[in-house]
């Protein structure tokens, strides 16, 4: 019955994390959604209940062992729900960790057009709508690798002028429009670009400011 009792618990709670935290990665589209909200609203009432849950199982157990006598069932049932929810929880952020970045949703929709990417008009479309810059994101990206510094201005222009992002070293920076996949969408979208020490593309991220 324990072990039973610690597996349904390790189930329930990698469904929980999984959804909270490897979803997203896969699918930004549920990032934006109200059901992933809510899921973040709910784990900050789980993380304590799991925390205080912990620390009470642990209690009971040192106290079982400096008395002498077997640790009461509803202590015991604590611990193994709480320590499955610690594993669920850490197993996820480990799967997160190690899962590649999925672009947002609606970057792969076109193939890369220079003229409409240095159109200075690129980020007045309809809110709620990806900007052509980040529909093309995924052709663009995948045109980065072995470009010199010369090469990625020549096909996406001038590197912006501005002090977002300064602190990460970033070389390049673009940006592509309001903030995708996201319930609120308040900030904007930027494409990062980081050069090797010989001035070649090295590797980017999109960052939201």
């Amino acid at each position: 019955m324990s072990s039973r009792t610690f597996l349904i618990s390790l189930a329930g709670f990698g469904c929980y994390f999984g959804l909270l935290l490897i979803t997203p990665k896969a699918f930004p589209a549920f990032g934006a959604s109200t059901t992933h909200f809510l899921l973040i609203l709910s784990s900050m009432v789980l993380m304590p209940l799991l925390a205080i849950t912990a620390i009470w199982a642990i209690g009971a157990l040192i106290t079982a062992k400096l008395d002498k006598h077997a640790m009461g069932p509803a202590a015991r049932t604590a611990g193994r729900v709480s320590l499955a929810g610690v594993a669920a929880f850490f197993i996820c952020i480990a799967l997160a960790s190690i899962l590649p970045n999925t672009l947002p949703t609606g970057s792969y929709d076109s193939p890369f057009n220079r003229a409409l990417w240095l159109d200075p008009g690129f980020a007045t479309d309809p809110p709620g709508q990806a900007t052509p810059r980040q529909k093309m994101l995924a052709a663009v990206i995948a045109q980065l690798p072995h470009k010199s510094r010369s090469e990625i201005e020549t096909m996406l222009g001038p590197s912006m002028n501005t002090p977002y992002f300064q602190s990460t070293g970033r070389d390049l920076i673009y940006a592509t429009g309001p903030q995708r996949d996201s319930v609120f969408g308040l900030d904007s979208e930027w494409l990062l670009i980081w050069l090797d020490e010989h001035g070649t593309y090295k590797r980017h991220t999109i960052a939201t400011d």
